[in-house]
């Protein structure tokens, strides 16, 4: 078994949305462990904080308490550094794509290196067209990304998440809006992705992915019900 460097700590992570009586706790002291190379599931019914948790973890949000470290350092406090961070450091993949239909596939996938300082346009290029290749979309780089079916938008997207080189790809429902041959292929790209020395964290609502992941770790009303192997099925209902 290879040795594994810890990328990711989450430690006590509450958040909340809203005050007073308004307040919404979505996490609720959420504390785990993840490492390069693995491939995380995140389950749990519908409004459980899954997607919460993603947002914390990519910089997205703030937590309201607790702490994201990565190789071992607290996430710095200011806009600025979190935002270089979450730039250098995430791929990000939604349920609906989030691509741009009037551009082409290419296009689409450089917009983050577009926000990366001291990349000539010849190395995007070729980041580019490396991403598309190995999510499978190689063929589609000049092509608009209206033309393209749900499964080969989502490996765009996914191309995307990849191309800034990420060590960390935060995958919210990826499958989720994907015929099951096409779910399958995104899910065993995302595994691929892990075994190429990324850490890769997944929200999804599909038991099978789940329990083909590395680790799972469940969550009910914000907090963590059960990790690894031993989630039962009900934490998995929507």
């Amino acid at each position: 078994m290879r040795d594994k460097m810890t990328t990711l700590t989450v430690h006590d992570v509450s958040h909340t949305y809203g005050k007073g009586q308004a307040a919404v706790a979505a996490l609720c002291g959420v504390d785990f462990e993840a490492s390069i190379g693995e491939l995380v599931a995140v389950v749990g019914p519908s409004g459980c904080g899954k997607s919460t948790l993603l947002s914390v973890i990519g910089q997205v949000l703030v937590p309201t308490s607790g702490q994201i470290m990565i190789d071992g350092k607290a996430v710095p406090a200011s806009d600025v550094a979190r935002t270089r961070l979450r730039n250098s450091t995430f791929g990000y993949l939604f349920q609906d794509f989030a691509l741009v239909e009037e551009d082409t596939a290419a296009a689409n996938v450089e917009v983050p290196l577009r926000y990366a300082p001291g990349i000539s346009r010849a190395t995007r290029r070729q980041r580019v067209i490396s991403a598309l290749a190995a999510a499978g979309v190689g063929d589609c780089a000049g092509r608009s990304v209206r033309l393209l079916s749900g499964g080969q938008r989502q490996r765009v997207a996914l191309a995307r998440a990849l191309v800034n080189q990420a060590k960390i790809i935060l995958a919210d429902e990826p499958t989720g809006a994907l015929d099951t041959v096409n779910g399958e292929l995104v899910f065993e790209l995302l595994k691929a992705q892990a075994q190429a020395e990324r850490l890769v964290i997944v929200v999804t609502h599909n038991l099978d992915l789940a329990l083909a992941c590395d680790r799972v770790i469940a969550l009910r009303d914000g907090h963590m019900v059960a990790t690894d192997e031993a989630v039962p099925r009900r934490a998995l209902r929507r």
